[in-house]
């Protein structure tokens, strides 16, 4: 291994007479035989034949060189005996070792059961893998076959597109693995072109392969379309449990249902508590589970999250579902999340991850410290729902419940003008605004307001020597801008926010957050113009103003009002666009300012004090 390359194989014995050339099984046990290969400097025999024995090495000048005391291969020796194997070694001087030994172990019940118990809709099934490598369609393929799928493969997206168009009518293939990196196509692009293809009358499921877990790519993959998402090299039994979950019968024997796009992520009744410090993500992702039925209650921190998750057991109406963000002051996602799975009563309570660090290893912390799974800001819904109903099912249906009924079936302002300005990306924006033009808008609002000195705060925590806050507000920064589509400025905060996490130079840091002012700078102004003009429609100023001030109709709707923020019922955010022009004619301008801003940052124990303190002031003037 030193000074060279090195190669791993990995294959499995037979131990019975009636096993196969690849494996053995007893019904509970397999043996397997690991290979590593390497180039390096290679041993003769003597020196090969004490590799093994404690304390020494093939070479004194070995460890002189490359450390280390010989007792690591003596360990490695031990533990492989104990598994019931044996470790060896074949080498040449000069040309490199090739390093083997064998180990039983032990075969899971549920895999071993699952394997003989699939259902009879995988028989024959017409499955095509798309890979370039061919060694890797090699291995799927058995494996595929192996749970009496009829597999096929191809070399490239544009194969693929054409022979699933050429099978189509007589011989659908009804399952298709795509890996992700591939010439001329990828398998981002490749899945978008099969679910958008108007030829097929019988599309595919599509499962995407990569073996980069990064969590952007499974957004990229379900924003295309995937069906599943896969991170070579595949596990077997996740691969099986990916196949039932896509193909397995009802409990009355039939296939699979399909939904209609409008029915499919629904959350009806479920309760989610949504723990998000910053008011733009909050916004954002309340009116999206609000409008796909969700009851949805709003935490600013972690302390917030658990003091809340407590107070909902003794209510009486527990959550279904946390949505933890990560970075928060006073208390971060992953003490809230060790807190809550701390006590009995949470341990089963399904907490997903929020977080603009799409990475493997931020998705590796979330698990270890208890959450379930894993959402990357800036939030693509599809993606979220996706998620969320892997744990969360439909609890009340809307035809049963009014209230849900009338949040499923609000509509958005399509009337409303959107912006264009360089850099800032409208479409991804809208997008991820569950297409709500008006919520848009006001989120761009948002950023202007909440964003704008953004740069200034991070310089202000760095010349404090707080790092840890100026990491925070770059990582926020990072993820809204994200959310709006402000492209331009999500590159070069991204950037500045890791060179703060790696510690680099001050130099560094400082050209970095020069680039990031210069980038804000030619968005912000550009925007602000651009947003003061006023929307299409109505001009709900020139309504207000020739509304009556009706102060009975006031103090009806203020009632309303208090009921929702009594509950800390994020409806109030919608409660209060429905009515805001007739409440804003007949409260006194500064007090209705106050609460409605204390309103869409969701906090509501403030508005709730605006709002009594309005209601008693129309008592005494009635």
């Amino acid at each position: 291994m030193a000074n060279g390359t090195t190669d791993y194989s990995l294959g499995m014995l037979a131990t019975k007479p009636n096993c196969s050339s690849y494996f053995c099984l007893t019904p509970n046990q397999v043996r397997l035989r690991f290979e590593v290969r390497d180039t390096g400097i290679g041993m003769n025999p003597e020196q090969s034949a004490r590799l093994f024995q404690a304390f020494t090495q093939a070479d004194g000048s070995i460890t002189r060189k490359y450390g280390g005391t010989g007792l690591g291969l003596t360990i490695c020796k031990r533990l492989v005996e104990l598994m019931g194997g044996a470790i060896g070694v074949e080498s040449t001087p000069g040309a490199g070792s090739i390093f083997t030994f064998t180990a039983r172990f032990g075969l899971g019940e549920t895999a071993w059961s699952a394997r003989r118990a699939l259902p009879a809709v995988f028989d024959g099934m017409r499955t095509l893998v798309v890979d370039d490598n061919a060694a890797a369609r090699e291995i799927l393929s058995e494996a595929l076959r192996g749970a009496t799928l009829r597999v096929e493969t191809l070399a490239s997206g544009g194969e693929a597109i054409a022979a699933l168009r050429q099978a189509d009518a007589d011989d659908p293939y009804r399952l298709v693995f795509v890996d992700w990196k591939m010439p001329e196509m990828d398998g981002i692009e490749t899945i978008r072109r099969i679910k958008r293809d108007s030829v097929l009358t019988h599309p595919p499921r599509v499962v995407m392969l990569t073996a980069f877990g990064r969590e952007e790519l499974r957004v990229q993959a379900e924003a295309a379309g995937a069906d599943d998402f896969l991170v070579k090299p595949l596990n077997i039994s996740l691969l099986l449990e990916t196949l039932l979950a896509l193909f397995a019968p009802s409990s009355d024997g039939s296939p699979p249902r399909e939904e209609s796009d409008e029915r499919r992520f629904r959350l009806d009744g479920a309760r989610i508590l949504l723990v998000e410090d910053n008011d733009l993500n909050r916004q954002i992702a309340v009116e999206l589970l609000y409008g796909a039925g969700a009851r949805v209650t709003v935490a600013n921190d972690g302390r917030e999250a658990v003091e809340q998750a407590l107070a909902s057991l003794d209510d009486e109406q527990p959550y279904d579902l946390i949505l933890m963000d990560l970075q928060m002051p006073r208390m971060d996602g992953y003490q809230a999340t060790r807190q809550l799975r701390a006590d009995d009563r949470f341990r089963q309570l399904p907490i997903i991850a929020m977080t603009a660090h799409a990475l493997i290893e931020e998705r590796q912390r979330c698990l270890d410290a208890g959450m379930n799974d894993h959402i990357a800001k800036p939030i693509e819904p599809e993606a979220m729902f996706r998620t969320l109903l892997r744990w969360v099912g439909r609890k009340v249906s809307a035809a049963e419940n009014p209230a849900l009924a009338t949040t499923a079936a609000r509509t958005v302002g399509e009337e409303t003008v959107l912006p264009v300005v360089a850099g800032l990306d409208t479409v991804s924006g809208l997008r991820r605004s569950g297409g709500n033009s008006r919520l848009y808008r006001e989120l761009l609002g948002k950023y202007l307001d909440g964003q704008g000195d953004a740069p200034a705060r991070i310089r202000a925590a760095l010349a404090a020597g707080d790092r840890e806050t100026a990491e925070r507000l770059a990582h926020t920064l990072k993820g809204v801008s994200g959310t709006i589509g402000a492209e331009a400025v999500q590159a070069p905060v991204a950037a500045l926010e890791q060179a703060i996490r790696d510690d680099v130079a001050p130099r560094e840091i400082e050209t970095l957050l020069r680039q990031t002012e210069e980038s804000m700078a030619a968005l912000l102004e550009p925007l602000r113009t651009a947003l003061a003009h006023p929307t299409a429609g109505p001009d709900t100023r020139a309504a207000a103003t020739a509304m009556p001030r009706d102060h009975d109709q006031a103090r009806t709707l203020l009632v309303g009002l208090e009921t929702l923020l009594r509950d800390d019922d994020a409806e109030a955010v919608e409660y209060l666009h429905e009515h805001r022009a007739r409440l804003r004619a007949c409260l006194p301008p500064a007090s209705f300012r106050a609460m409605e801003q204390a309103i869409l940052n969701y906090a509501f124990d403030e508005a709730l004090t605006q709002l009594r303190t309005m209601v008693a002031s129309l008592e005494a003037s009635a």
